[in-house]
């Protein structure tokens, strides 16, 4: 069975709660009616990962899927870094990159 579209959908997913946490942060800067624009584009855009999420399950293991969604972490601290301006140190990014790391063994060979 072909991985690779499951995987895809799990990546983008990923990106997807990157974008919306950092939606989530910009609300909590605004009141009233950006606040509400702010979470609202952050919700569909869970809802939109969560879609994303359920159709990887088609093909991939939920063993597999799960341990790939935890790239959503490092999706954050990168969206952090480049559309907020938040610089991350040497251990948030070690840290990271052993997500990325144990995100990569739960593929199969």
């Amino acid at each position: 069975m072909n991985l690779m579209p499951g995987i895809i959908l799990i990546l983008a997913g990923s990106v997807l709660e990157g974008l919306a946490q950092v939606c989530l942060k910009v609300a909590s800067a605004h009141t009233a009616r950006a606040y509400v624009l702010w979470v609202s584009l952050g919700a569909s855009l869970f809802l939109i990962e969560i879609s994303f999420y359920t159709r990887a399950l088609k093909t991939l293991d939920i063993a597999v899927a799960y341990p790939l969604s935890a790239l959503s972490y490092a999706a954050v601290v990168i969206a952090a870094r480049v559309l907020l301006g938040e610089k991350p140190n040497f251990r948030r990014w070690l840290g990271v990159a052993f997500i990325v790391a144990g995100a990569a063994l739960a593929i199969p060979e």
